[in-house]
């Protein structure tokens, strides 16, 4: 509930069901703080996993199959940068734990308690998000801040939005600054050894990341060394932004 002054944040909260029955009356209490909640089937993830890092939190309602449940979880957790929280039906301690390896942050048994559970998965968004305004762990390189606690990134004051592809290659880029990072390294990186990532691939994103990200109009943050790798460029953008001020 909204009391008189309060700053209210906004959250996006995805629920993926074929079945959205049991989440009605939890649905109805996140609104009333003031929750975007979005329901989508499990195709959802067939053809929109690029769209899951602009979620602040998942709900996820297992299927009966342990190996499409895993597949499910692991294809939410390489693309999305929130909590995901697991929903099912019946399932033993053992396969709960086995789910929860798979990098869920949490699980709820059908039936729960709606009232429970938002107070719950809200506690779990204030704190991160007193997290992140009390992070300290930061990267500047000219206008550009990189906030490596709470994954912002920040240029001329402005919050850029990267998806969780855009903040590895970024991540390890600045992990190794100055210096060639292969292309091999960087794909076993970011994709985790996936045999369907290829250097067409992360081309394709480094030149989505260079539009989000740059020093000066002539200067190119992210260097290609061809045939090699890439360099992020941190002492020419340094050196660019002193003679400019």
């Amino acid at each position: 509930m909204q009391l008189p002054g309060e700053v209210v944040e906004l959250y996006n909260l995805l629920l993926i069901s074929n079945d959205v029955t049991p989440y009605v009356d939890l649905i109805n209490y996140f609104k009333k703080d003031f929750f975007n909640v979005y329901t989508e089937g499990l195709e959802y993830l067939d053809t929109n996993v690029q769209d899951l890092d602009s979620f602040d939190f998942i709900l996820l309602n297992l299927n009966a199959t342990e190996t499409s449940n895993i597949k499910m979880i692991q294809l939410i957790k390489r693309y999305a940068v929130c909590p995901l929280y697991l929903f099912s039906k019946n399932h033993l301690a053992e396969e709960k734990a086995r789910l929860m390896e798979e990098g869920a942050e949490g699980h709820i048994d059908i039936p729960f308690h709606s009232q429970e559970i938002s107070s719950r998965i809200k506690a779990v968004l204030r704190y991160l998000n007193n997290v992140r305004r009390n992070s300290h762990k930061s990267v500047k390189i000219g206008k550009l801040i990189i906030n490596f606690d709470n994954r912002e990134v920040i240029y001329e004051g402005n919050r850029i939005k990267l998806t969780n592809v855009e903040y590895k290659l970024l991540k390890i880029l600045v992990e190794n600054h100055d210096n060639l990072v292969s292309k091999d390294k960087i794909i076993r990186y970011v994709w985790d050894d996936d045999s369907s990532a290829t250097d067409n691939a992360l081309g394709i994103h480094i030149t989505r990341l260079r539009k989000k990200l740059k020093c000066q109009d002539d200067v190119q943050m992210i260097e290609t060394i061809w045939g090699l790798g890439y360099r992020l460029n941190l002492k020419a953008c340094e050196y660019q932004e002193d003679i400019n001020t």
